[in-house]
């Protein structure tokens, strides 16, 4: 593991100080883009390992295979869906990332830096293709500032493997509302994927900041119909761990079930989110898991 990995890990709870931890890396186009920190597992040597081909799936953006430690994993290009793919590219590094338990490979042209981000400053781009979560504006040395381009990894791994998960026909019994805070377009797509068969009664807000706005604005009568509360954890201006904040010290709200659905494999993240009162963290794109849960937990 490299040192910078080391550095973040010993870093104090940055969810505690309402901080995102960002990678800060490189493409061959020289615009700077990140990676949520919490979803790297380590940034590796690109010459170090030997390409194998990829026979088996049908992707362009899937171009092959590097044996990482006991395990073989894919290797995407994210050059490749930005467009800004060439056969001049040169690659230095891998960022190895994990999401749902699952490990792929990234080549990079460089690491630049990891960042701890305000996520008051992780901003929704306006005019920018769905690739994009949000943008920020990182001082990178004294006096220097770039945009960086937090990439919707989600939608990345959808557009290299397509749908990789079945949703069961299950109703579930309640009257009472479902809401969801989720800032990905992608990821909101498949949650509505899943509950629109389920017979609930829904709405999904695009960011935590939204979602407690909307809380904010309720009455008695109308928080009494809310059955269960599920939060993406990373979103900018008010993340998960803010959300989960909110809600448990309000008198008004604070019986209310929240459960976190999120790709980040982290043990440590569910002991986080449990002990700030989440019910249960669901992985996501796992349709049966994430309706159990409710079906668990919804109030009736």
């Amino acid at each position: 593991m490299s040192e910078m990995i080391k550095r973040m890990e010993a870093t104090s709870k940055t969810h505690l100080h309402n901080i995102m931890q960002i990678a800060v890396f490189q493409l061959n186009d020289k615009n700077f883009y990140g990676i949520n920190i919490s979803k790297i597992r380590s940034i590796d040597d690109f010459k170090k390992y030997e390409v194998i081909a990829n026979n088996t799936i049908k992707s362009p953006l899937l171009t092959g295979f590097i044996r990482y430690q006991k395990d073989v994993i894919p290797i995407i290009s994210v050059e490749k869906w930005l467009g800004i793919d060439a056969a001049e590219n040169v690659y230095y590094e891998y960022l190895v990332c994990e999401y749902n338990k699952n490990r792929i490979a990234f080549p990079i042209s460089g690491i630049h830096n990891i960042f701890n981000v305000p996520i008051d400053d992780l901003q929704q781009p306006d005019g920018l293709f769905d690739a994009i979560t949000y943008d920020t504006v990182i001082e990178m040395e004294e006096g220097r500032k770039q945009i960086v381009l937090v990439l919707d990894v989600e939608k990345l791994l959808f557009d290299t493997f397509g749908a990789t998960y079945a949703i069961p026909q299950s109703a579930i019994e309640s009257g009472k509302r479902l809401l969801i805070a989720e800032d990905s377009k992608t990821a909101r797509q498949i949650v509505d994927d899943i509950l629109k068969e389920s017979g609930l009664e829904y709405e999904i807000f695009h960011d935590g900041q939204y979602l407690i706005e909307h809380l904010k604005g309720l009455d008695e009568a109308a928080i009494d119909q809310i059955g269960m509360v599920i939060t993406d954890l990373e979103m900018p201006r008010k993340d998960g761990y803010q959300v989960l904040k909110f809600i448990k010290e309000s008198k008004q709200m604070q019986d209310i079930p929240v459960a976190v659905n999120t790709s980040m494999s982290d043990r440590g993240v569910g002991v986080k989110v449990k002990a700030l009162g989440a019910v249960e963290f669901i992985a996501k794109t796992d349709p049966e898991h994430f309706l159990g849960v409710i079906a668990r937990h919804i109030r009736t």
